[in-house]
């Protein structure tokens, strides 16, 4: 009996003291303001979300505007996180726009003039002259309120340079106004991403339709796209949507890779690579010379392939910016041993060499000399770079 009263006040004593150490605090997304309407007559919350480096920086970030707040603030901020972190796009301000259930149809459909007012004039002035922004502009919106993301379009067509809409509707009433704004427009070239779930029923026909009418007349500038999501249905197609349309913006932002010369080769090979750096510089101010990250990746596609002709073929393009001094050593190594196996050994020796003086304290080049001069019968020098590797 008192050994299981002492097991107890034991087990009772040790979970107290966990609970103790346990230190809770708010999580805290972005903040959360309020701002009085005049045009609505009303108080509308918005909620913003800033770069993680933007107190440290003097830079001007671009804004995605994010219609139902309450809804997609949390998911627009998490993706963010994640475009950023993987380098997919640069940093840019998150704002959503809070509204009641209530308002939605009053709003986006009812009254949408008033409330594009709203956002243009008070809640856009307002983070224009807060925030440090780019005056490079997002707008996303779901349901009824991608049917207002559209009538924006229509009406205010150079207030943002994306507009992206999920399941929107109604459409039908915005046809011919869409059509006479492409007719108007020859040089149109904000981005128009707008999608469907393959399960929707009126809003699939009527995104199809659309589909047809920008397919028949929209100027060839124009940068649209139309995804049918497959086995999505309503309330789940804004997630997919937001994703893909902020990566189809930034689509010449990421440095360029390729997954396999198969791959490279279907998207046109160097030219393409040369215009896509061209359109990257064009578009971001990047310098317009391919990165070290693109060529030693596709420089790695034909050594997976184990080719050792169209690797030569890409040394030999690419060695002139001497990108294989500035990559990492593993990578470095890579093509190194890469010449060793095919028995080039005057260049193996020349590189090895090379990452050996560079990276005195990493045993791989060394171990490579000593593999080269192996393969040349030269046992003695082979033991000698052997033996640094391994006091390393």
């Amino acid at each position: 009996m008192n050994t299981k009263i002492i097991i107890t006040a034991f087990i009772c004593l040790f979970f107290f003291r966990m609970k103790a150490q346990v230190n809770i605090k708010d999580n805290i997304i972005g903040s959360s303001i309020s701002i009085e309407s005049k045009i609505l007559n009303d108080e509308r919350e918005l909620q913003i979300f800033l770069p993680d480096n933007y107190e440290n920086s003097k830079k001007n970030y671009p804004v995605l505007y994010i219609l139902d707040g309450q809804r997609y603030f949390l998911h627009a901020v998490s993706l963010q996180k994640s475009f950023v972190e993987f380098k997919q796009t640069p940093d840019f301000i998150i704002v959503g726009i809070s509204k009641k259930r209530s308002d939605r149809n009053q709003n986006y459909n009812v009254d949408s003039q008033s409330y594009r007012d709203f956002i243009e004039k008070e809640v856009i002035k307002y983070v224009n002259i807060t925030y440090r922004t780019s005056k490079k502009q997002m707008l996303f919106g779901w349901a009824l309120g991608g049917g207002f993301v559209l009538e924006t379009l229509i009406s205010k067509p150079n207030l943002f340079d994306v507009y992206i809409a999920a399941s929107p509707f109604p459409l039908k009433d915005k046809m011919s106004a869409i059509d006479s704004l492409l007719k108007a427009n020859p040089s149109f070239n904000k981005l128009v991403y707008f999608t469907s779930g393959s399960n929707e029923g009126l809003v699939k026909g009527e995104t199809r339709k659309l589909k047809t009418l920008i397919t028949n007349k929209a100027p060839y500038s124009m940068n649209w796209v139309f995804k049918e999501l497959k086995n999505e249905e309503h309330r789940s197609t804004p997630f997919t949507t937001l994703y893909h349309g902020i990566q189809r913006y930034y689509h010449y932002y990421p440095e360029l890779q390729f997954n396999n010369l198969e791959e490279f080769s279907n998207f046109g090979g160097l030219e393409y690579v040369y215009d896509y750096y061209q359109k990257r510089a064009s578009q971001f101010g990047f310098s317009n010379d391919l990165s070290d990250w693109t060529m030693f990746s596709i420089t790695r596609n034909a050594i997976r392939a184990d080719d050792f002709v169209q690797f030569e073929s890409f040394i030999n393009e690419f060695e002139k910016t001497q990108f294989i001094g500035r990559i990492r050593v593993n990578r470095a190594c890579l093509i190194a041993e890469f010449y060793l196996k095919n028995k080039n050994y005057d260049k193996s020796l020349e590189l090895f060499t090379l990452l050996a003086e560079k990276h005195p304290n990493n045993p791989r080049p060394l171990n490579g000399l000593g593999d080269t001069y192996t393969a040349l019968k030269k046992f003695t020098k082979a033991s000698k770079y052997y033996k640094k590797a391994k006091d390393i």
